[in-house]
């Protein structure tokens, strides 16, 4: 019996927080569909959400919504959370931290599709505040940069569940947008190479190899990602 459910679609969006940290930590696990919940049994399930992903944990038979709490579940359960305790809060805020900015770069997740002045508005003032703050957090925290893709981690000496939400929000970004490649180089050059060590760690790079060979450059799908590229190009 696998040890998980991992409940959301076949794009990486909110999913691949989730999935790249239960491949990394050799989690068994089976991906299904949002729609065997979403929308018509999200309430009825234990701990509802409002929407996907929903993670099922087979030991305990509980549900878990809202991907930040999925990602602090594990990250409890795989020890993979700092020991410190204001970097054990830090990794929430990391989290949380991510989960706005993919609210953002959505329009409040697709409240309104983007306009081009709203748009640039995002792009050019409020996403590089963003990327400027993983970055300002992870060099606090002896992140490196230097030749390469650098050295060290978001939150100390050792991989933790922020590391992982800090490569699954920008790496899928720039993977999806390569134009946004370079803003995140210019902003958060030590947050584009922890993103780059992340991502070719043996499990998540084999992950993530798969996932692009079947969906391309996918990003949220819809509508939504309809308006981001427009915006973007591509």
């Amino acid at each position: 019996m696998s040890d998980y459910r991992l409940y959301y679609w076949d794009l990486p969006f909110r999913g691949n927080f989730i999935q790249m940290f239960l491949e990394e930590v050799d989690a068994s696990y089976e991906r299904m569909d949002a729609s065997d919940i979403y929308p018509q049994r999200s309430l009825k399930i234990r701990n509802p959400g409002m929407a996907p992903p929903y993670l099922y944990e087979c030991k305990s038979k509980t549900y878990f919504a809202q991907m930040p709490a999925c990602l602090m579940h594990l990250g409890r359960e795989y020890d993979c959370l700092p020991k410190r305790a204001e970097a054990h809060t830090l990794a929430l805020k990391t989290i949380l931290d991510c989960n706005d900015v993919l609210m953002e770069i959505t329009n409040y997740n697709g409240s309104m599709m983007w306009s081009k002045n709203a748009w640039e508005v995002f792009r050019y003032s409020r996403l590089p505040d963003w990327m400027k703050i993983f970055e300002k957090t992870g060099r606090a925290h002896g992140l490196k940069g230097g030749t390469g893709n650098g050295s060290g981690f978001l939150l100390g000496s050792r991989l933790s569940v922020a590391d992982i939400a800090t490569a699954a929000l920008f790496g899928a970004m720039v993977y999806s947008f390569p134009a946004l490649e370079e803003d995140l180089s210019e902003n958060a050059p030590h947050i584009a190479g922890l993103c780059r060590r992340v991502e070719s760690r043996p499990k998540i790079r084999r992950f993530l190899q798969a996932q692009r060979e079947q969906n391309g450059r996918g990003y949220c799908g819809g509508q939504i990602e309809e308006s981001l590229r427009r915006m973007i190009g591509g």
